[in-house]
């Protein structure tokens, strides 16, 4: 890569952008499972990231190359555990495996322990997704439970710190 990749924090004047990305990438992996994504508009977006970005226990990162959004990470509380964050990643697939994911991870896994008030950080990742096992176990995650995610089998994992 010719420049580097920059993280930054969304703003919510990336909704678009950010929607045509999730959108993309759900296109090219069937891992990405954000429930009515279609419907979501860039002006309900733009107030989500405003919601988001006005607590201290969620975090939506970006990771921009030459401008273009090519992944993102967030972290959000479980509806029913709110001391609980639920980490997501999505990379675009022109992108998989350049460390980019790592890199996402590395970023929120730093937010968590210096920044949250969350006492959990976990994450759900499809069995058959072998190189995101292998990133999560990297990156400090550890195996919680076997389970059905959108009737596939998963893994639970959550983040143990060293």
């Amino acid at each position: 890569m010719s420049e580097t990749v920059e993280i930054k924090l969304a703003e919510p004047e990336n909704a678009a952008a950010i929607l045509n990305f999730l959108r993309q990438a759900a296109t090219e992996s069937d891992a990405v499972t954000i429930p009515h994504l279609e419907k979501v508009t860039a002006k309900e977006e733009f107030k989500n990231i405003q919601i988001i970005n006005d607590v201290d226990d969620c975090i939506i990162l970006l990771a921009v190359f030459e401008k273009e959004i090519v992944g993102m990470v967030t972290i959000m509380r479980l509806p029913n555990e709110p001391q609980v964050g639920e980490l997501g990643v999505i990379v675009a697939k022109k992108y998989w495996h350049q460390g980019i994911g790592q890199l996402l991870v590395d970023e929120a896994e730093y937010w968590f322990v210096n920044y949250s008030s969350l006492v959990r950080l976990t994450l759900d990742v499809f069995e058959d997704n072998v190189p995101a096992i292998n990133l999560y176990r990297k990156m400090n995650f550890v195996v919680r439970e076997h389970r059905l995610v959108s009737g596939r089998k998963a893994l639970q994992m959550d983040y143990r710190q060293e």
